[in-house]
């Protein structure tokens, strides 16, 4: 089937469906579409995204690439193939504003841009599920890189969701996480002494331990300047969160047993 259809969609205002919207230079259109199902197959495409950006791969995603995932049945998550220029009020687009808009009258390719490019509306269900997740990886991302500056020992994530529940932040549920979490670094510092720092240590393992020693240490955080000595042992520079200073320690004097020389060379807020 192909092509948008001129007959009437049902139009459910019962919660079933939600609005689907994508701005094409001036003109709007909007397609009704299962939210669960439509925020999964967003998921799917982000998951395909991150895939490509790992193997170094273009991550442009395309409206055929969508067309071939077999995780998003286009069937499956729009109510109808109709094209609106305002849902609520039943108004279509026009045919030729459409073809002008997408270049084509292909009804699965413009569902598939729709879905690709536009934005979909949140249930109430969906976007608690969404604040909690990203409240989950702003404590995360605050528990990693943030300190106690009177005690230069991390606050635990309670510690730091208690504050934040404190401060009545709002968490955007569509913003990520990482761009949120200075504003609620910031809007947390009246409850909590806290503060983002990075710390750099130099490090010597002995060669017994150089190699395990070695990927620990770039498992925490960014080598810096590194040196293998003739004894076998490793020299190096590494910066890394200042809430993970305190467990890397730990961890490489334990893997070491003892054995590690570190000096923290310097912090930087």
């Amino acid at each position: 089937m192909s092509g948008v259809k001129k007959g009437e969609t049902k139009i459910d205002f019962k919660g079933k469906y939600v609005v689907a919207k994508l701005r094409v230079g001036k003109n709007n259109f909007e397609m009704l579409v299962e939210p669960r199902k439509a925020w999964d197959a967003q998921k799917a495409i982000d998951a395909l995204r991150k895939e490509r950006g790992q193997k170094g791969q273009d991550t442009t995603v395309t409206v055929e690439d969508i067309q071939k995932m077999p995780e998003i049945i286009l069937n499956d998550i729009f109510e109808g193939w109709t094209v609106f220029e305002d849902l609520k009020k039943g108004q279509k687009a026009p045919e030729g504003m459409v073809e002008d808009a997408f270049g084509t009258m292909d009804e699965q390719k413009i569902a598939a841009r729709i879905l690709l490019e536009g934005e979909i509306q949140l249930t109430q269900e969906i976007r608690d599920e969404l604040i909690h997740q990203k409240l989950t990886k702003i404590v995360d991302i605050l528990a990693r890189n943030s300190v106690d500056p009177q005690t230069s020992r991390p606050h635990p994530p309670a510690r730091i969701q208690k504050a934040i529940e404190t401060a009545k932040v709002k968490i955007d549920p569509q913003k990520p996480a990482e761009e949120q979490a200075k504003d609620v670094l910031k809007a947390i510092q009246s409850v909590i002494p806290i503060r983002m720092e990075t710390v750099e240590i130099a490090v010597r393992i002995p060669a017994d331990f150089a190699a395990k020693g070695y990927n620990l240490v770039a498992k925490y955080g960014t080598i810096t300047k590194e040196e293998w000595q003739k004894d076998g042992s490793w020299i190096g520079v590494t910066e890394l969160p200042g809430g993970m200073q305190a467990e890397f320690l730990d961890r490489i004097a334990k893997l070491t047993h003892g054995r590690v020389e570190t000096k923290v060379m310097k912090k930087t807020s």
